[in-house]
């Protein structure tokens, strides 16, 4: 929290511009002063001036009449955009007699000035501020430091901006909260028992999800469609990475081919004239054969291709340099800075909302890292050497030497 000074506002003003009427107002009677005390304070905090200045404004009951020029000239405050305006009341109202025998009363009435009658202003009346470390003690009326708490809670600008939307919904955009907070004395252990079962509540239960919940967490269903098309593959396999009339392009060419001509040997086996001529088996034992060597010699292209791209030594252009040799074709590098960061951007805002989402949804902190972690496992690239087991694991055709890892 900021630091109170002797009049219990803040000292290090934050994004709400702080005034305190209870003291020096007299100064403030015309425009200039007033852009003078707010340019000073902006200066301070090293901000410049808003185009929708947001005052905090504390005052007494008594003050909302004795201050009347000084909410006109805020009110009227000149800016690009529109002025809020929200007065923190504190203190007692001035009282009156209502009869010769009885007693003085303080009055529960406010008595609102015209120029705080205009769109974007609300008044909010603490009353008596008490701040107490336990119940049992009694401090003296319009603490400083409660004071202090209340207007560092009220200058969190959404907070601000969510009170005063509230204060409109009231009849005269007035309220008068009674909230009191204690803090009791409790032996350490029942204190530290409760901070942790507060902290569980807000964090969750150190357990892991079920397996169709983080199946769920990461299938891409309620994802942003930036994090949607990261899970299901679309960021760019859809793109030809084969050059044409490449060394990549030929050996595919040639498994495709051979793959054929062994396919339609096999269906004229099946044939009157397969039957009775051993010719037809001869030639399909050799189409079969032309297609083992096609797929033996483009697994040995594959193996090559990810050793190509792995090691964290290795440059980008010398990488590129040996998938081109290849055939293969890499991501063109123009623009390709400017692409990258846009696309951090709109994962990084992606993120953000599918946070957001869960959050509100009333997953716990634990939930949604776990959620995260799942969906880090299905998009995390797989670098080159990572792969080259799972081409290892794969069948290898008859009569090729096995891959080496």
């Amino acid at each position: 929290m900021s630091t109170p000074g002797t009049s219990g506002v803040p000292e290090d003003p934050c994004e709400i511009i702080h005034l305190d009427l209870r003291a020096g107002a007299a100064e403030l009677d015309n425009a200039a002063a007033l852009r003078a005390r707010v340019a000073r304070q902006l200066g301070r905090a090293g901000r410049p001036e808003p185009d929708s200045p947001r005052f905090l404004v504390v005052d007494t009951p008594a003050g909302l009449i004795d201050h009347q020029k000084q909410y006109k000239l805020l009110v009227g405050y000149p800016a690009v955009g529109e002025v809020s305006l929200l007065v923190l009341l504190v203190g007692s109202a001035p009282g009156s007699y209502a009869r010769d025998d009885e007693a003085f009363q303080p009055d529960r009435r406010l008595r609102r000035p015209a120029a705080l009658r205009s769109p974007n202003t609300g008044l909010l009346w603490a009353g008596d501020l008490r701040s107490a470390r336990t119940a049992l003690e009694h401090p003296a009326p319009d603490d400083p430091e409660a004071l202090a708490v209340l207007v560092d809670v009220l200058s969190v600008p959404d907070l601000y901006d969510e009170v005063l939307e509230r204060i409109h919904s009231l009849p005269e955009a007035a309220a008068a909260p009674g909230v009191r907070l204690l803090e009791q004395d409790l032996p350490p252990e029942v204190r530290d028992r409760a901070w942790r079962a507060a902290l569980t509540r807000f964090a969750g239960e150190d357990t892991e999800l079920p397996t169709d919940v983080m199946a769920a967490a990461s299938s891409g269903v309620d994802l942003p469609v930036v994090l949607r098309d990261l899970v299901t593959a679309r960021g760019g396999r859809d793109q030809p990475h084969r050059t044409r009339g490449g060394v990549a392009d030929e050996a595919h060419r040639a498994c495709a081919d051979a793959l054929d001509h062994a396919e339609e040997a096999l269906a004229g086996l099946g044939s009157v004239p397969g039957l009775l001529r051993p010719a037809r088996r001869a030639s399909f034992e050799a189409d079969v054969e032309q297609a083992r060597q096609a797929l033996g010699e483009y697994r040995e292209l594959v193996d090559t291709a990810l050793r190509s791209g792995g090691g964290s030594a290795r440059s980008t252009a010398d990488s590129t340099a040996r998938f081109a040799a290849l055939g293969l074709r890499v991501p063109a590098a123009r623009g390709a800075a400017e692409q990258a960061d846009q696309a951090r951007q709109a994962i990084g805002a992606g993120l953000k909302d599918f946070a957001v989402r869960l959050l509100e949804q009333g997953f716990s902190l634990r939930a949604v890292a776990q959620r995260f972690t799942g969906l880090a496992g299905r998009v995390e690239p797989l670098p080159g050497s990572a792969l080259l087991p799972k081409l290892a694991a794969l069948p290898q055709p008859p009569g090729t030497a096995p891959t080496a890892t």
